[in-house]
């Protein structure tokens, strides 16, 4: 589990210096990875990172609805891990959504 783990982070630091639609492609397979990690506060605080990232690309590129629901995952998985830093990342794009 570790290592899925270990590739999910991977991924959502890459993904956010590639152009939108490979970002938004990095997102969702680092959440992929990390939906067969069992639940658990580095789980769900990637989880919640991973899904308030694609949230903020599909915004940039005009894709408001799917924004809107990642939004909303990466702010409960916020709320669930109580990482400090994702729960005020997501409050702060709150405010933008």
């Amino acid at each position: 589990m570790q290592r899925l783990l270990d590739q999910a982070a991977i991924l959502i630091r890459d993904s956010r210096d590639l152009p939108p639609e490979q970002a938004t492609r990095g997102f969702q397979e680092a959440i992929a990875l990390l939906e067969a990690v069992a639940p658990g506060k580095e789980r769900d605080g990637m989880m919640a990172l991973a899904y308030l990232r694609l949230a903020q690309v599909q915004r940039k590129i005009g894709q408001k609805r799917e924004a809107e629901r990642a939004y909303l995952l990466g702010y409960s998985y916020a709320r669930t891990s109580r990482e400090e830093r994702v729960r005020r990342l997501a409050e702060k794009l709150g405010e933008e959504f």
